[in-house]
């Protein structure tokens, strides 16, 4: 019998009960059909209260991930969808109502599709203490989906595909705790897919305080480090820093988009950003692994 599903929601979770949970509400809100599309959560191996907590929420499909990584979460999410589509998110991420609708649409109006790419905005989470700062580099420098599109690439926090093109390329490579999504779209393009932007598919995210985002950084490094054979990965992890570190700050020194205070203050993140970057870089040379956090 076919299945009706058309889409299959994948949101892989680690620690984070409380976001999670207004996640999964957003989901059912959708503005389609609930006929038309499944909810799959994939706890990661939580250590605190997550996956009791989800496993309460009725309506829908729970799993347990224990191998760490959030790609190997979503390859078993992967494993049981039922959609002809799979889309995915973050556990702290809250969908606008129209996002489904939206990225299904993007997909049934564009041929050769690899992604569609929905658009990320930022808002402040009640519980989290977001400075000035942070707030700024937020804007300037984060989670640019439709500059990512441009070039090819999209992150997890909002991507629709054909599940059965993520199945044929074997799903995510489950070995990185970060940069999956990127190596994902690569190969999708690489194959003669396109990455498409998606505006209207809308997913709110909460803007990061500065030890998170710093956190993200040491993430995105260990991924890099991960996915990378060269015999000298060290010297080209350490050239795209400060490639990335020269980038920023040129482009923050002629925004007309904010005031000299915000920039400086900005220009702080970025460079604790590129320290963070180095502090990585060597501990990884010395034989340390990559962490998730």
């Amino acid at each position: 019998m076919t299945s009706k599903v058309k889409v299959s929601v994948i949101v892989p979770v680690w620690n984070d009960a409380r976001r999670v949970v207004k996640c999964i509400k957003a989901l059912k809100n959708q503005k389609l059909s609930p006929e038309a599309y499944e909810i799959i959560v994939i706890d990661n191996g939580s250590t605190d209260a997550t996956f009791e907590e989800v496993q309460r929420v009725d309506g829908i499909s729970v799993l347990q991930e224990v191998k760490p990584g959030s790609y190997a979460a979503r390859n078993k999410g992967l494993s049981i969808a039922k959609g002809q589509y799979v889309a995915f998110t973050d556990s702290d991420c809250v969908p606008d109502e129209n996002w489904l609708a939206s990225l299904v649409k993007c997909a049934e109006t564009h041929s050769n599709i690899g992604v569609v790419a929905g658009d990320v905005s930022f808002f402040k989470d009640e519980a989290d203490e977001i400075d000035d700062a942070s707030l700024a580099y937020e804007s300037f420098f984060s989670m640019n989906q439709e500059e990512y599109a441009r070039k090819g690439v999209c992150i997890t926090a909002n991507w629709l595909s054909e599940r059965s093109t993520l199945l044929e390329l074997g799903g995510f490579n489950a070995k990185l705790k970060s940069g999956g999504d990127h190596d994902m779209a690569k190969r999708l393009t690489e194959s003669g897919l396109d990455v498409v932007f998606c505006k209207q598919a809308i997913v709110a995210h909460p803007a990061r305080n500065k030890q998170e985002i710093l956190k993200k950084r040491r993430r995105v490094i260990g991924g890099s480090w991960d996915k990378t054979d060269t015999k000298f990965k060290s010297v080209k992890l350490l050239w795209e820093a400060v490639k990335l570190y020269i980038k920023r700050t040129l482009l923050l020194l002629f925004s007309k988009k904010a005031s000299l205070k915000q920039r400086l203050s900005v220009f702080g993140i970025i460079s604790a950003i590129f320290f963070v970057s180095l502090s990585e870089i060597a501990k990884l040379t010395a034989g340390q692994q990559s962490t998730r956090s």
